[in-house]
């Protein structure tokens, strides 16, 4: 009688691991076939309007295959990334279309994206973001996906593997200006490029800030003791449906 009640529970375990599984399966199936379809609608896109958001159709490729791959690879981490991923997909799909989106939304939008590089760092590493925010300036505009570049530098260039490595990612918004810093410890022996002389991702960054904020933003990057700085400033919009 033991032997068979022992059996019903290996039974109960073993089918319950499966169905979870097969859910883990069905969930990156539809995610990938979700990017998929938003990779094809971006690229019939770009083909019509070549217009100043080209920067954001040329993050989305890459920015979907490292954060699958990283998924993937992290099996721990599955269902609380396959959502942020999810969340990422939701407001490339939905959300940004519009030239200016609420800065609640860009932030979220950041936190989930922080939250899918995380994977690729130890739990020891030091990675934080900080978000200095009063209530009623969650609903100021911003230009979508321009938070995003210095971001994605940071932990492309940063070490992420020695001893006192880190990221620091900080929004601050006093009165109508958003101050975003960001600070990583470089890879030993990395001169990193100043954004205005960078690779084609930093010259269109730039670029996409000269003509949707002209005169009314600040880009100061720093290299000081093997840590980069940056530090964007700009003057948002209001929402003139408040």
């Amino acid at each position: 009688m033991e032997d068979r009640f022992y059996w019903i529970i290996i039974f109960i375990l073993t089918t319950a691991a499966c169905y979870a599984l097969w859910l883990m399966y069905r969930k990156i199936q539809r995610l990938t076939k979700k990017s998929n379809d938003l990779l094809e609608q971006k690229e019939n896109s770009l083909k019509n309007d070549l217009h100043i958001d080209i920067t954001r159709y040329k993050l989305d490729p890459h920015l979907l295959k490292n954060a699958l791959n990283a998924i993937q690879s992290h099996a721990y981490h599955s269902y609380h990334s396959l959502d942020k991923l999810s969340n990422v997909l939701d407001y490339i799909l939905y959300e940004s279309d519009d030239k200016f989106v609420k800065l609640k939304d860009e932030i979220s939008f950041a936190q989930n994206l922080i939250e899918i590089n995380r994977l690729k760092v130890s739990p020891l590493f030091d990675l934080h973001m900080r978000i200095k925010m009063a209530p009623e300036a969650s609903n100021l505009m911003i230009a979508p996906f321009i938070t995003i570049n210095p971001i994605e530098n940071a932990f492309k260039h940063a070490d992420l593997q020695s001893e006192n490595s880190f990221i620091s990612i900080v929004f601050e918004i006093l009165g109508s200006r958003l101050f975003l810093s960001i600070s990583n410890k470089l890879q030993a022996n990395t001169m990193y490029k100043n954004v205005a002389q960078g690779g084609i991702g930093n010259r269109s960054f730039k670029n996409r800030l000269d003509k949707l904020y002209p005169n009314s933003y600040q880009l100061v990057t720093e290299q000081k003791e093997g840590v980069y700085h940056v530090k964007l400033e700009i003057e948002l919009h209001a929402n003139d449906n408040d």
